[in-house]
């Protein structure tokens, strides 16, 4: 599994000449190079005790910006986006998964579009400085200002202010995630041919966006499940339906950010001989809760703090029809 990570191009002022960039403005460089440099690099991610190795290209031109990424160890995985379409495609040659966005996609970085309300939840400061993939960079602390969500800790190319390394740090202070470019190089172009999947699919799976055609809402749109408690600064973000194979019932989605962490909320209908999942595990830097309502499963997790995800499984509400 590969972090997928949302990012929105603003408008950007930038420092005076010849001053050096604060980390506010480092952020927002970031965010600008992100979207419009070619480049192609390797990365690698740790996490959970393991690590993968991928290679990322990112081409930009006046169509939209597009990305392709493919692990180099275990078995053949793919994610290509174009603009705001991300299609993941599994080696077996059967399975695609189109996802349908309401913003823009961008991995390796994630940041919001209002960065004065970021500030409310998030301290940002200058790190010092660090050499990663033979670039010399500067480092941008992220630190959470409640006990919420997790911190950041960014190695940012001193030359174009691409994201060349991020370190995510839970409330210890431990570090519990990595990605690193071991090599990064911008390029004038990239062929189109080069950012198309090499591999084929017999099968796709479409998760669209269902604001009004989703079963937990009515006519009009109105969303009957109700989160009635979660930390200041989230707010939904996306809500899509995962549609059943035979036999299997369909899987709301409700995503919720900040702007910077998101948390993912699955709601679908038990059947008499499921096993309920109830209270809390963790998959590495994902915490993950479970609880039931109304017969149904809630299953909530995201890269925050385990607080995070109990706060939100445990004020889901249902206010609509009997299902």
């Amino acid at each position: 599994m590969i972090k997928v990570i949302l990012v929105a191009l603003i408008p950007l002022s930038s420092p005076a000449a010849g001053a050096e960039p604060t980390a506010f403005e480092y952020l927002k460089l970031m965010q600008e190079a992100a979207k419009s440099i070619n480049y192609q690099g390797t990365f690698v991610y740790a996490h959970d005790g393991q690590l993968e190795s991928m290679r990322i290209l990112h081409k930009a031109d006046q169509q939209g910006d597009y990305e392709r990424i493919f692990h180099l160890n275990g078995s053949a995985r793919e994610v290509v986006r174009e603009n705001n379409v991300v299609t993941c495609i599994l080696s077996d040659n059967k399975s695609v998964v189109i996802n349908k966005r309401q913003s823009g996609n961008q991995l390796l970085t994630l940041f919001p579009k209002d960065f004065d309300k970021f500030t409310h939840y998030y301290d940002v400061q200058m790190g010092g400085h660090g050499r990663v993939a033979n670039r010399d960079g500067v480092v941008v602390i992220v630190k959470p200002r409640d006990q919420f969500r997790y911190g950041y800790n960014l190695w940012l190319d001193r030359e174009n202010s691409l994201l060349l390394k991020s370190e995510l740090v839970n409330e210890g202070g431990h570090v519990i995630e990595q990605l690193m470019f071991t090599e990064i190089n911008v390029v004038q172009d990239i062929p189109v041919s080069e950012i198309r999947s090499n591999l084929g699919a017999a099968q796709s799976v479409e998760h669209d966006e269902l604001f009004e055609q989703e079963a937990g809402a009515d006519d009009a749109g109105r969303l009957h499940w109700k989160i009635g408690n979660m930390p200041q600064g989230f707010a939904l973000t996306d809500h899509q339906k995962q549609h059943a194979t035979e036999g299997a019932a369909s899987v709301q989605h409700m995503i919720l950010s900040d702007g910077l962490a998101s948390v993912s909320v699955y709601i679908e209908k038990l059947a008499p001989s499921d096993k309920k999942f109830l209270g809390s595990s963790y998959m590495g830097a994902v915490n993950v809760f479970g609880a039931v309502v109304n017969d149904f499963q809630i299953t909530v997790l995201g890269e925050v703090p385990k607080d995070t995800v109990k706060m939100v499984a445990e004020s889901m509400t249902y206010d609509g029809p009997a299902q």
